[in-house]
């Protein structure tokens, strides 16, 4: 419950974020960050897999018990699980943020790394509209990925979208089997 209600806390804020900040703010709050990128985006991808562990210990203990606890259990997980899904891609929407408009500055070659379509330059939505579709396919759709570095931090989207989604995959014929 714990980890659901701060992962559901940090996506909430993220959209809020993005309701309230237009690109040129998107751009000064991205360049103002000089986060530890490496092990601050690590730790937040370990604990969104740790909860997928947490997750299936939680549903395997549930066998034994009744069947509205056993309800409740699976309920509990499935929210975590949608709350874990949707904080990875928000990482994920901060991380290409950060990464496209530090280019900017210069710390990053190759312009912003991220062709959106339209003449407008982008916010949080477009990152998170990104994010969201390698999050759910795995792969790119209509934003070009000009980039080095963003063609990094998409490949290394995709798997963990793939390793996720097929996680997922498995709890949930893991659960149906034991309902029957």
């Amino acid at each position: 419950m714990a980890w659901t209600l701060g992962a559901s806390t940090y996506v909430v804020l993220a959209w809020w974020l993005a309701v309230v900040f237009d690109a040129p703010r998107t751009k000064a709050r991205a360049q103002s960050q000089d986060q530890p990128s490496a092990v601050w985006f690590s730790l937040l991808l370990m604990s969104v897999f740790a909860s997928v562990a947490a997750i299936a210990m939680l549903l395997s203990n549930s066998r034994d018990m009744g069947p509205w606890v056993r309800v409740g259990h699976v309920a509990v997980s499935a929210l975590a699980l949608v709350s874990s899904w949707l904080l990875m891609q928000c990482i994920f929407a901060f991380r290409y943020a950060h990464l496209y408009y530090q280019s900017e500055l210069g710390r990053h070659p190759a312009g912003g790394g991220l062709q959106f379509p339209g003449v407008l330059p982008p916010d949080y939505f477009d990152f998170l509209y990104y994010a969201h579709v390698v999050g759910m396919t795995s792969q790119v759709s209509d934003v070009v990925v000009t980039s080095r570095p963003m063609r990094h931090l998409t490949l290394l989207h995709s798997l963990a979208a793939f390793a996720f989604n097929m996680l997922v995959l498995a709890l949930s014929i893991n659960v149906m089997a034991g309902l029957l």
